[in-house]
Order: C-alpha cells, then structure tokens, then sequence
C-alpha cells in the first residue's frame, strides 16, 4: 500500500478531484474555441492552447497552418507587430499565391 496515512489518501483523493475539475473546465473552454473556428477541430488539445496562448505572435500560428488548412503550409508576410501584413500563401509543393491585396492583423 503506497498511503498509510487516512489524511494523505483524503488529501490526494480532493486534489484528484480538483484536477479533474480544472481538466472539464479547460476542455470546455477549448470546444467553445473551436466552436466560433471549426478548423480548429484539426488541431489537437495542446497545438490549440499553443495557438491560444500566444495571441499576440501571429507568427505562432505558422506551424499548424498544415493541419488547419490543406493546402496551405507557410503563410508571407511583411512587416512586424501590429503593422505585419500577410501577402501571399504557400503550399508544401512550393506553389506560392500572392494575395492582391495584403491582410493586416
């Protein structure tokens, strides 16, 4: 037996709770995120929170632009901060489609 102490097991058994707790809580905050962006239904739990979690670093979204969108890998830009303005799109077969108009944050 890993717990003699009576106190101990009460102790592990309420903060078990409380994770479980904080893990329903934050899966539910996820479907809400996916809910208002479906494509963010191809992204696992940790990929979202990354994406999440760096709001302001539009850059961070780069890397899961694969799984969100099929046929886009890279996105271009110019620019940096609140001026960076997105120009073209690229495919993992290299095809790059420069937008007419640039898109800004």
């Amino acid at each position: 037996q890993l717990c003699n102490s009576e106190r101990m097991l009460k102790t592990f058994s309420e903060c078990n709770k409380l994770l479980d707790m904080v893990a329903k809580g934050l899966s539910d905050y996820l479907e809400t995120k996916r809910g208002g962006f479906a494509r963010f239904y191809f992204l696992s739990n940790d990929e979202l929170l990354e994406i999440l979690s760096q709001t302001r670093d539009p850059l961070a979204v780069q890397q899961h632009l694969g799984k969100c969108f099929e046929a886009i890998d890279r996105l271009n830009y110019q620019g940096e901060g609140p001026g960076m303005t997105w120009t073209a799109m690229n495919s993992a077969e290299k095809e790059n489609v420069q937008f007419d108009t640039g898109v800004s944050n």
